[in-house]
Order: C-alpha cells, then structure tokens, then sequence
C-alpha cells in the first residue's frame, strides 16, 4: 500500500485555464495594444506550470498560461499586430500579469488608448479593474510519486503522463513549481534522468510591489537530486550592438527538492 506521501492530487494541466472576459461596454481595457474589433471576447488560456508560493503562512498559486501571439479577434484577415510580439499571462485567483516579448527590449509599443503609456513587457494589473470576469480554474488529478531509478525508467520508457515538483527556500518562505514533464533524458546503463523543461516559473526580483512580480518566465533542468538549474528570461544585449532582446540566458542554481510523479489511470 502507497504511504500517503507517496500519493497526492495534482493540477491536471490539460484542464485548467486562465480565463478572462473583456466587455468595453462595461470596463474599458487596460491591457491591449490595438482597438478592440470586438465588445465582447473570452480568453481560455491553459496552464504551462503551476507554482505555489508560502510566505508568512500565507499560500498563493499562480498559474503561468501558454504562449501564444498578438493578434485581432474576429476579423477575416490582418489578424497578426504588427509588431508582433510572444505573449502569456501568469495569474492567481486575485493578480494577474501580461508578459509580451517583441524582437528588441524597449520596442515602445502603446497601449491603447495611447494615454496609457507604452505598453510595459511585464503589465501586472489588478484584473478586477481590467476585466469584466477572471478566474484562475484548476482542476486536479491523483499522482503517485515515483521514486526508484528502475520505475522511473521503464515508466520514461512508455507514454504514460508524468509530472514534476521542484521546492526551493525564498525569501520568508518557498515556492513549489509544478510542471509536465515535456522533456526528459535519460539512460537505462547509466541509471539516470535529467529533466529539461519549461517554460517555468522562477521566483526572483520583483518588478514591481506585488508578489506576482516576482515571477520570471524560465526553463528548469535537474536530476532529481538536490538542486536544479534554471535559465531565466532577460533584457540581454546582443554582442557588437547597442539592442537588447528577451532572451532565456540568466542562470541560477538552487538547492531543491526534485520528485517525479505518474499520473493515475493516463
């Protein structure tokens, strides 16, 4: 019998979402570069990540939505803004923040309307004054930890789903990133595996006041041991130029605690 340590629930990622609902006709938006085509428009975005962060007692998870690209809704061509950027969400039931990436820092894209300034890379907003509805909707699912090396091979081995929990101290507290295992090596003669997925959430220098703000798009890799490396995304200057761009390139390592998980009956 599974200990009860060895057996938990765990975001089911396939089935949960950041949602927003945009109404001009109620709230004016906050958050978009180009007139709105529409009034009215929902957004389903579903989930990269999620992570816990415990400080002060206090538990916050934020859900770090899938990229996707700026574009018009509801309209028969022209749909990609131009400039076009990589944009996400990451959000909890009460913060929200947009990550938009062009092909240079300081691209100086506005807000629309242009009153409100450019438009900033990381927008954290209070989404009660920015959408009309918002959610944070996760579902669960049951994961059994998985701990031996030859378990975790032979599972590797076949198409079962996996997920992947890494915690580390912070500031007043610790943070837990859980993710899909979209990515893995790993040998059967050499009895290892190394994860190398993403994007993440890393928990480092805020940008802001907000816990949200802390929050930096990375990738994470370990050997499900006691650390893990990440590489986060940051303003970095292109060698011979006087332009930065957005790029996965600052690395920190941690000390953490690394666990696989199997999830049951996929």
């Amino acid at each position: 019998m599974n200990s009860p340590e060895s057996s938990a629930l765990a975001c089911d990622f396939a089935r949960s979402f950041i949602r927003w609902r945009n109404d001009t006709t109620k709230k004016a938006m906050l958050t978009a570069s180009q007139p709105p085509p529409t009034s009215l428009n929902n957004v389903r975005m579903a989930l990269e990540c999620l992570a816990t962060v415990t400080r002060q007692g206090r538990q916050t998870e934020f859900g770090l939505g899938t990229s996707c690209k700026t574009e018009n809704v509801f309209v028969e061509r022209d749909i990609w803004t131009k400039p076009n950027a990589d944009m996400c969400a990451v959000s909890s039931s009460d913060q929200f923040m947009i990550v938009k990436q062009w092909d240079k820092v300081d691209k100086g894209v506005m807000l629309y309307p242009p009153s409100l300034g450019p438009q900033p890379p990381r927008q954290s907003i209070d989404p009660k004054l920015a959408f009309e509805t918002h959610s944070l909707a996760l579902r669960r699912r049951a994961v059994r930890r998985i701990d031996a090396i030859e378990e975790t091979i032979n599972l590797l081995l076949s198409d079962r789903e996996m997920l992947c929990r890494t915690t580390f101290a912070i500031e007043g507290g610790e943070i837990t990133i859980e993710y899909p295992v979209k990515t893995v090596n790993f040998s059967e003669r050499h009895r290892y595996y190394q994860v190398d997925t993403g994007p993440v959430l890393f928990f480092d220098e805020p940008t802001g006041q907000s816990l949200i703000e802390h929050l930096h798009l990375a990738y994470v890799a370990h050997l499900g041991a006691d650390w893990a490396e990440f590489i986060i995304s940051a303003p970095t200057p292109l060698e011979g130029h006087s332009v930065s761009v957005q790029h996965f390139s600052r690395i920190r390592r941690v000390t953490s605690r690394n666990t696989l998980w199997l999830v049951e009956g996929a």
